[in-house]
């Protein structure tokens, strides 16, 4: 006589139910990668068959081609780098956002990080820049770059980070993992130098820079006299909503004036160190002081007791005189004579 199996009788045999529970789960994973891949398959060839009716999609294959030449992946590291092919591409873009899409469709890769991972900084520089400055450029988000020692405000509320990460915004919820942002800066608020360094963040796809000050040591407010001589250094987004860059203190005074009297102790990391023991016949002021530029144009005032750089020349011209100096940055200005000291 059969005996007849109870239908819960696989559970008497735990080796069956493992090796069972093993396959399944393999025959799972394994069904989910090859799907997985034949989705993104079907996804790259549609997006590449876009590419005669897409300039974007032609842009990110041509992005590929010069970081990748040979076309093969596993060259990528030996390959070299066409960077030539990379500008004359940029001069070609007029919506960035769509090509950094269709580079992830194409390559489940993003664009900019690997960019910058095969260019030198003045070369992905160079890259932002001439995709900013396309004059055809249609609307996407604006990647701004700022060069070293360009001046940067707050055009609007914006978070000041220690780390180029966007995840986190203040919300009550995150504030036990919201620890990037410093704080939120002002709008119309001098935020500091930038240092030379950028970061994007693919994830939130927010270009960061890198921006910094130190506080002057003499002649600043009570208020910032328990920071004097420290430096402040962090995060901030670059999109242009959020700030604004300047070459020159005129252009940052004429659109903000109010950041006129945080440009008097704000100053560069370079501010003492550029100074520091080579510093012949320093020129002081004595006085609140107007700074001339090169033109002998009003530039800026500065408080009293500020090193304004090294002393060059002497121009009388019958009315009064003017002294020539050279900053910390190499840069040639001009003040009244009456208003500094040169120390010898």
């Amino acid at each position: 006589m059969t005996e007849k199996k109870d239908k819960y009788s696989f559970l008497d045999n735990p080796k069956r139910l493992l090796v069972g529970g093993a396959v399944v789960g393999v025959g799972g994973f394994l069904l989910y990668k090859f799907g997985k891949k034949i989705i993104s398959g079907i996804r790259q060839r549609n997006t590449a068959s876009l590419a005669d009716d897409s300039p974007a999609v032609r842009q990110a294959m041509a992005f590929r081609s010069a970081v990748n030449p040979s076309g093969a992946k596993w060259m990528r590291s030996f390959d070299f780098t066409n960077v030539n092919a990379i500008m004359e591409t940029a001069k070609q873009i007029t919506n960035l956002d769509d090509v950094v899409n269709a580079y992830r469709k194409l390559y489940n890769s993003e664009l900019l990080k690997e960019l910058q991972n095969e260019l030198n900084t003045g070369d992905y520089q160079k890259v932002l820049t001439i995709i900013s400055s396309n004059t055809n450029k249609s609307t996407g988000t604006t990647y701004k770059f700022a060069a070293k020692n360009q001046m940067l405000v707050a055009k609007t509320d914006v978070f000041l980070r220690s780390s180029p990460d966007a995840s986190y915004h203040g919300a009550i919820y995150e504030i036990s993992a919201n620890k990037n942002i410093i704080r939120k800066a002002k709008p119309k608020e001098f935020l500091g130098y930038a240092t030379g360094n950028q970061h994007f963040d693919e994830k939130n796809n927010v270009k960061f820079i890198e921006v910094a000050y130190l506080v002057k040591k003499e002649g600043i407010p009570e208020a910032m006299k328990a920071y004097a001589g420290k430096q402040f250094i962090y995060w901030v987004s670059s999109g242009s909503g959020y700030v604004d860059i300047f070459t020159t203190f005129k252009d940052m005074l004429a659109r903000y004036p109010s950041t006129q009297a945080e440009v008097a102790y704000k100053k560069p990391l370079t501010f003492y160190s550029g100074l520091k023991g080579t510093l012949m016949n320093p020129v002081i002021t004595h006085s609140l002081t107007q700074i001339l530029n090169e033109k002998m144009q009003p530039f800026i005032l500065v408080q009293p007791r500020t090193l304004l750089g090294e002393y060059l020349m002497t121009l009388d011209t019958g009315v009064c005189r003017f002294i020539k100096f050279r900053t910390v940055d190499n840069t040639e200005r001009w003040v009244r004579a009456d208003y500094v000291n040169i120390n010898s």
